[in-house]
C-alpha cells in the first residue's frame, strides 16, 4: 500500500482557518440550495449527480494527489466503500428526504450539531477515548436543544407529523455523518484527503445510480428550471467538492478537534441564509434550542486537559 499523505496543500494555519470559515458558510447555504434543486430534480438523482460529478471533477483537478486504485490495500478498499456508503449515499438519502418534509433552518441546526456528538461517542466506544463529565453535560444540552428544535409549532407550514419525521431523518443524517467523520480520521492516517474524497464520493454516486433510475429522472430533467440546475451546481462545486476537501484538509493541517469547532458556525449561518432566501422562521423556543445545541457541541469539542490530537 502506498502512503499518499502529503501536507494539506501549501496553506498556512491562518489560511486554513479562513478556508474552514468559508466552508461553514458554504455548508450553511447547502440546505437552501438543496431545497431549490429538489424543485426540479428528483431526490436520489440529485445525490447521484452531486457526488458523481464532484468525484469526476476532483479526479480531473487533483489526480496527482490521488492514490491509484491498485495501490490501495484490501482493508482500505473496504473502508473507502463504507465511507462512500455513509458520507454520500446514506447521508444524502436521509438529509434530502428530510428537506422535503422539514424546513431548511431545521437542517442547519439538527444535523451539524448532533454529528460531532455521535463522533465523540463513537471515539469513546471504539478508540477508548475518555469522555469527561463536562462532555456528558454537553451531550445532554445538545439533546435538550434538539428536542426544542424538533417540536413542531402550530404555525409551521406542512404537516406537524411530517415535519417531525423530517427532523428524525436529520438526526439520522447527523449520525451517518458522525460515523463518517470518525472513519475519515482513521483513513487519513494512510491516505490524502483527495484520495478519500474522490473514491468515497465516486462510490457513493455509483451506489445511488440504480435507485436514481427508478425515479425515471429523464422525464423531470427535460423540464428542469435554471434555478434547479443552479442549486445542483452549487451542491456539486461549493457544498461538496470545495467544502468536503477543505474540511478534510483542515483535519490534516490543524487537527480534528480544532477543525470540528468550526461546525458550531454552520447553524447560525444556515438559519440566517434560510431566513433571507426562503423566509424560514424559528420560534423563540426553537431558537433557544439551537443555542443549547451550540453550547453543548462547544463543550463536547473542548479538548480534555493533556490530550494530544
Amino acid at each position: 500500500m502506498t502512503d499518499s499523505r502529503q501536507p494539506a496543500g501549501s496553506h498556512s494555519v491562518g489560511q486554513m482557518y479562513a478556508l474552514l470559515l468559508l466552508t461553514t458558510i458554504l455548508w450553511g447555504a447547502g440546505p437552501v440550495a438543496g431545497k431549490i434543486a429538489l424543485q426540479g430534480i428528483p431526490t436520489i438523482t440529485v445525490g447521484m449527480l452531486r457526488f458523481g460529478l464532484a468525484s469526476l471533477l476532483l479526479f480531473l483537478v487533483a489526480h496527482r494527489r490521488i492514490s491509484g486504485w491498485r495501490t490501495i490495500g484490501r482493508q482500505d478498499v473496504i473502508l473507502l466503500v463504507v465511507l462512500g456508503i455513509l458520507g454520500a449515499s446514506v447521508n444524502h438519502l436521509f438529509f434530502f428526504f428530510a428537506l422535503g418534509l422539514a424546513p431548511a433552518s431545521h437542517a442547519s441546526i439538527i444535523a451539524p450539531t448532533t454529528s460531532p456528538v455521535w463522533t465523540l461517542l463513537l471515539a469513546a466506544r471504539l478508540a477508548g477515548e475518555r469522555v469527561s463529565r463536562g462532555q456528558v453535560g454537553g451531550i445532554l444540552l445538545c439533546l435538550l436543544g434538539v428536542v426544542l428544535v424538533v417540536r413542531p409549532s402550530a404555525g409551521a407550514g406542512g404537516s406537524p407529523l411530517g415535519m417531525l419525521l423530517g427532523d428524525v431523518l436529520f438526526l439520522l443524517a447527523g449520525l451517518s455523518w458522525g460515523i463518517y467523520s470518525y472513519l475519515c480520521k482513521v483513513a487519513m492516517q494512510r491516505h490524502s484527503a483527495e484520495t478519500i474524497l474522490a473514491y468515497g464520493m465516486g462510490i457513493g454516486g455509483v451506489l445511488l445510480l440504480p435507485l436514481a433510475l427508478l425515479e425515471r429522472p429523464w422525464i423531470a430533467l427535460a423540464h428542469t428550471s435554471i434555478a434547479a440546475w443552479g442549486g445542483l451546481a452549487y451542491l456539486v462545486v461549493a457544498n461538496t467538492l470545495l467544502a468536503y476537501l477543505w474540511w478534510n484538509q483542515g483535519i490534516q493541517r490543524v487537527g480534528a478537534g480544532r477543525t470540528a469547532v468550526f461546525s458550531n458556525l454552520i447553524p447560525p449561518f444556515g438559519v440566517l441564509i434560510a431566513w433571507l432566501t426562503l423566509g424560514d422562521r424559528l420560534t423563540p423556543l426553537q431558537l433557544m434550542g439551537g443555542g443549547l445545541c451550540l453550547i453543548g457541541v462547544w463543550v463536547c469539542q473542548r479538548l480534555p486537559s493533556g490530550r494530544k490530537e
